[in-house]
């Protein structure tokens, strides 16, 4: 028994008998009888006083033969004998009592001569057990249903969290490979070139092992990654690759998902500016609307039409963008993939407006 509930039971049944003697009250007056106020608080005192003491003694039968499903039948069986037992006794305890102090302190009836009255109200104080032991079982299993809930909770957001580490795991060795085998082809026909993807490519690595395991960062932080992949790539394409921002101030401290823009700019370098020989352009925008931040890149390279449903068609980058979104805000984030005026591509997001650590 917690420290709170005998005051929880003390108050419940304070207000019970407070109950009763208003009842009383207008019994009295709708019948046109006289109301003792001392005599009806009296008998609530007396009646409530002994089921506030039998009450620790009944939860315990309760929680002793509780009404579980394979034992439902037996301890059905059991409370009712247990009930009539318990509330016989209280009905001949307070009927004693308050017929000694009614009479002037003296008992003018046996048992056998109140015998008739204790067996007809005894169906009062079965009541008032069967009452406890339904109240027991229904916070019992309410407690049980929010343990379940906070238990699903957490179960959920450990695999959501375990879902968007699977996903960032599998865009780190694919941006990983895709760079080695840039470097690889540099190595032999301009090994300067080479060497100095191999040092900027360094940088993403150690930017990448400081983040660890950390599912969100500042969109300035995601900017400074994002501006080293974009330099291997402007050494890798040299003149054909030119790269424009156009951030927001009031959007550098939010928070994003850390690694989001890197696979959306190397979708557009790879499937758009590598298949043309021409000069390309990559645009990187993030402004701030509707208590939304909407975060875009896009290209003007042409290339083969696609249709916002052919996204995964694009390869894992882009899918694994989407599945990440879904993970952490759900229908709170937004993607689409369409065509621009710039003769290509654009790929925008947008996340609910949250300050990074908030």
């Amino acid at each position: 028994m917690t420290l709170k509930r005998p005051y929880i039971i003390a108050g419940v049944w304070c207000v019970l008998g407070l109950i009763y003697s208003g009842q009383s009250f207008f019994y009295s007056l709708s019948v046109g009888r006289e109301y003792l106020w001392q005599r009806s608080f009296f008998h609530s005192f007396v009646f409530c006083l002994q089921w506030a003491l039998l009450t620790p003694v009944v939860l315990r039968l309760t929680e002793r033969f509780r009404l579980d499903a394979d034992t439902l039948l037996r301890n059905i069986g059991i409370h009712i004998l247990l009930g009539f037992t318990i509330a016989f006794a209280q009905h001949t305890v307070y009927t004693y009592i308050t017929t000694y102090v009614d009479n002037g302190f003296v008992l003018d009836r046996s048992f056998m001569q109140l015998l008739p009255s204790l067996v007809g109200y005894v169906e009062y104080g079965v009541l008032m057990y069967w009452s406890i032991v339904f109240v027991h079982h229904a916070v019992g299993y309410y407690r049980q249903y929010q343990s379940e809930q906070r238990t699903a909770a957490a179960l959920r957001s450990q695999l959501a969290e375990a879902q968007v580490q699977s996903l960032k795991m599998q865009l780190q060795p694919h941006f990983l490979f895709n760079t080695l085998n840039a470097i690889s082809v540099l190595v032999k026909k301009e090994p300067a070139l080479a060497q100095t993807m191999i040092v900027r490519l360094s940088d993403c690595l150690r930017m990448t092992l400081e983040r660890g395991t950390t599912n969100e960062v500042t969109l300035e932080q995601e900017l400074e990654f994002l501006n080293a992949y974009l330099s291997i790539e402007q050494v890798r394409f040299g003149d054909r690759l030119t790269v424009s921002m156009s951030i927001d101030e009031q959007a550098l401290p939010l928070s994003v998902p850390t690694f989001i823009l890197q696979p959306l700019a190397e979708n557009s370098i790879r499937h758009g500016i590598a298949k043309r020989s021409g000069e390309g352009n990559i645009l990187v925008s993030a402004a701030v609307r509707d208590g939304m931040l909407m975060l875009s890149v896009s290209d003007s390279a042409a290339r083969k039409k696609r249709s916002a449903a052919a996204v995964e068609g694009f390869g894992v980058g882009l899918a694994n963008t989407r599945q990440r979104l879904q993970q952490l805000y759900g229908a709170g984030a937004t993607f689409t993939f369409a065509e621009n005026d710039r003769n290509g591509h654009t790929v925008t997001i947008g996340i609910p407006q949250q300050s990074h650590g908030a």
